[in-house]
C-alpha cells in the first residue's frame, strides 16, 4: 500500500459514500470553473469512484452501489442520490455513461481510481480495527440475543443484537436485526429498516444478507 496509514482518514475526510458527502461532491462539481479549480475538485472526486462497487473491473453494479447506499440514505432517496453522483463522475470524466445506461470506469484514469480503491479498502480495514476491542463481547452479545431469539424472547433479542452493533457493527447482529424488522418480531415491522439492516450487513462482507435485501427491496417496490 502506497499510501501512510496515518494519512487514510484525513484524506477520505468527507468522501465516503454518505448522502452530505455526494451532494457536497456534486455542487463542487457543478460550481467549478478554472482548470485548478476543475483539478481540485477531481482529485476529491476520485475518491467517491473508488468506493463504487464493480464488475469486470471497470463497469459500475448499480444494484450494489444502491445497497451501500441504503445504509446511510432513506429508500426513497438512494435513486435520486445514486444518480446524483453517478453524473457528477461523468461530468469529471471519471465515469463514462453507455448508451444502454451503463456507467464504465474512463480508463484514462486507471491508476488514480486503483490508489483509490487502495485507500478505500485500507479505510475499511482501519474502521474495523477500531472495533477490535469491543469485538469479542459484541458476539457475546449476538450469541446471547440467538438465544432469546430462539426461546422466544424476541424484544430481548433485538436489544442484544442492537447492542452488539452499536459495540462493534457486528455484522451477523445486522443481519439478525434486518430479520427481525422484515418479520416484525421484538420491534415494529419495518421495511425501510430492515433494509438498512440488511445493506449494512452487506456492506461489511455479510453477504448472508443479500437474498433479503433483494426481498425486501421486491416488498418496498410493490407496496
Amino acid at each position: 500500500m502506497a499510501v501512510d496509514q496515518s494519512r487514510i482518514l484525513s484524506m477520505l475526510d468527507g468522501r465516503t459514500l454518505e448522502k452530505d458527502n455526494i451532494e457536497k461532491m456534486a455542487r463542487m462539481v457543478e460550481s467549478a470553473s478554472d482548470v485548478e479549480d476543475k483539478k481540485r475538485v477531481m482529485k476529491h472526486s476520485v475518491f467517491f469512484l473508488g468506493q463504487l462497487p464493480l464488475t469486470g473491473g471497470t463497469q459500475v453494479d448499480l444494484k450494489a452501489a444502491r445497497k451501500l447506499l441504503y445504509c446511510d440514505v432513506a429508500y426513497e432517496e438512494a435513486d435520486d442520490l445514486l444518480r446524483q453522483l453517478l453524473e457528477a463522475l461523468t461530468t469529471q470524466t471519471l465515469l463514462i455513461k453507455k448508451s444502454d445506461d451503463r456507467y464504465e470506469v474512463n480508463m484514462k484514469y486507471e491508476k488514480s481510481v486503483v490508489k483509490a480503491r487502495k485507500i478505500a479498502r485500507a479505510y475499511r480495514l482501519e474502521r474495523e480495527k477500531s472495533f477490535e476491542a469491543n469485538l469479542a463481547t459484541a458476539k457475546k452479545m449476538y450469541q446471547v440475543g440467538t438465544r432469546y431469539y430462539h426461546a422466544g424472547d424476541y424484544e430481548e433479542a433485538a436489544a442484544s443484537f442492537m447492542n452488539a452493533v452499536n459495540l462493534a457493527e457486528y455484522r451477523m447482529a445486522y443481519y439478525s436485526l434486518a430479520t427481525m424488522y422484515h418479520e416484525g418480531r421484538g420491534v415494529e415491522k419495518s421495511l425501510p429498516k430492515a433494509l438498512k439492516y440488511a445493506c449494512c450487513c452487506i456492506a461489511r462482507d455479510g453477504r448472508i444478507a443479500d437474498a433479503l435485501a433483494d426481498e425486501i427491496i421486491g416488498e418496498l417496490e410493490t407496496a
